[in-house]
């Protein structure tokens, strides 16, 4: 017989045969169990509370099929992976965890499922898987002495930084203005080296570190009021430290840092005035005199200046504006139940479109008083303005279309009966913009007739409400006794109600 392959043919070994009449011959040996190798990758491993476990089986008379794996000795669970990511805890002190892993081989019947949990004997009652102890039901199939590996666990204490990130630029971005009033908001980051969710909680004090109270782990920002701790009319410190899940304290971060200060100012009354202007012409003490005189001197000790111009350049933000304006600066006006802001062309306008809507929305009242630049958008103020727009370019640049002498026209339509005659007394005028209220305002001032525009703008608009005045012109430039000072006690007493 002859078995031809490529063309050859090749002679059939006949010493097959006869081995096969003869039989079987030496002793059958038992199974062999497997042996196992486990190793952990730390190079791949960023957090020293996690660790990516590795392993294998050799099988000296059948096949590897799958493992018996477990975390603490005791309990011992069948998976066919070769390897798995543990998320180790940490305590306060370093902590050593052992893994273990036992290989199974084919002779095991039935097959174990992925997850089925077995059994040991346990001989000498210390709970816990020693070499030799057989696993029930894997009797000759499992490796009797698992691969063992002891893994260290240094838990590290979390570090904590002032703003969003670890850098001095991110926690100088957000130290506070050197005096505030009774609200301060802080921004803070956390990191710890043993991973992300390693953060437990945060705790902070006021003043006094004798008592902390807790923040949960997932802020980032704090907002501090006199309910909290602040002393009014006094300097403040607040401190802050993370605590991990360990139970592992930061180094206390504390602000101010050295060589600032932090003063916490007290609200003397109702009324907030914004200073937000830059020319010298005698704008600054129009206010706080007509403040200090209106209505029998009822608002003479129960008003505060905050100057939001001063320190403003190209590159830097007010030395007054908080870094967070949503919610310090709004929770900041609303300590105050009305705000007379002021300012010129440069005003802050997008300082404006962040607070002045939520302002108002939580029951705020304010007097907006603006000379707008020569160019605005038509639709800029409609969110802090009752009006619908307003004219892109201004009526007139020169200071002859409103000179000394001249009389803006109080409007008649308005409910309450017409606001008082205002009547030019000093410097220039230009920048004003023709308004056009929205549906449920009011208008309050026009210009008089003039052959640099068309009809009688509008200059001046009241909310609905009565709780949002918008005048486009510098009231301290008109006269101040029956005119300028008038309108202010109206506005503050009868519309805004303050007492």
């Amino acid at each position: 017989m002859r078995w031809r392959k490529r063309g050859k043919c090749w002679p059939v070994c006949a010493i097959v045969l006869a081995g096969c009449a003869e039989g079987l011959q030496g002793i059958p040996r038992d199974n062999l169990p497997p042996e196992t190798v486990l190793w952990v990758d730390t190079i791949a491993t960023p957090q020293r509370s996690q660790a990516h476990l590795f392993w294998r089986g050799d099988d000296p008379d059948g096949v590897v099929v799958g493992f018996l794996l477990s975390f603490d000795g005791r309990a011992w669970y069948y998976t066919e992976r070769r390897d798995t990511v543990v998320q180790l805890a940490v305590g306060s002190t370093d902590t050593i965890y052992t893994f273990a892993v036992a290989a199974v081989d084919n002779s095991a019947s039935p097959r174990p499922r992925e997850g089925d949990r077995f059994a040991f004997s346990d001989l000498n009652g210390n709970g816990i898987h020693d070499d030799g102890e057989p696993f029930l039901g894997l009797e000759g199939a499992v490796d009797l002495t698992p691969a063992r590996l002891r893994y260290p666990v240094r838990n590290s204490p979390p570090r904590l930084f002032w703003g969003s990130d670890t850098t001095d630029a991110a926690a100088r971005s957000v130290w506070l203005p050197e005096t505030t009033f009774t609200v301060a908001t802080f921004r803070f980051t956390a990191f710890d080296p043993d991973g992300p969710g390693h953060i437990a909680y945060y705790e902070w004090a006021l003043n006094d570190t004798s008592r902390w109270s807790q923040l949960p782990p997932t802020a980032e920002f704090i907002t501090l009021r006199e309910a909290d701790g602040l002393y009014p009319n006094a300097d403040n410190r607040f401190f802050l430290r993370a605590v991990d899940i360990g139970g592992l304290h930061s180094p206390v971060l504390e602000y101010p840092p050295p060589g600032r200060r932090w003063y916490v100012r007290k609200p003397r009354g109702p009324l907030l005035v914004l200073h937000d202007y830059a020319i010298a012409d005698g704008a600054d003490t129009f206010y706080t005199g007509a403040l200090q005189r209106i209505a029998g001197g009822r608002f003479a000790h129960r008003f505060d200046v905050l100057d939001i111009r001063s320190g403003r350049t190209a590159h830097t933000p007010p030395r007054n504006i908080p870094p967070f304006l949503s919610p310090m600066f709004i929770e900041t006006l609303r300590l105050f139940e009305a705000v007379v802001w002021y300012g010129d062309p440069q005003w802050a306008l997008e300082v404006a479109y962040a607070v002045v809507p939520e302002y108002l929305r939580s029951g705020g009242k304010l007097l907006l008083v603006i000379t707008l630049p020569s160019l605005v958008s038509p639709t800029a103020y409609t969110d802090i303005a009752p009006v619908d727009s307003l004219s892109q370019r201004e009526l007139f640049s020169t200071p002859a279309a409103l000179p000394n002498g001249t009389a803006l026209l109080p409007d008649s339509t308005v409910p309450e009966g017409a606001y008082p005659v205002l009547v030019k007394e000093r410097g220039v005028a230009v920048g004003l913009h023709a308004l056009f209220p929205n549906a449920t305002a009011f208008p309050l001032y026009r210009l008089p007739p003039s052959p640099y525009y068309a009809g009688t703008p509008i200059v001046g608009v009241r909310s609905g409400s009565r709780r949002l005045f918008f005048l486009n012109f510098p009231l301290h430039l008109f006269n101040r006794s029956g005119g300028a000072e008038q309108l202010l006690e109206r506005i503050l007493l009868e519309a805004f109600g303050l007492q």
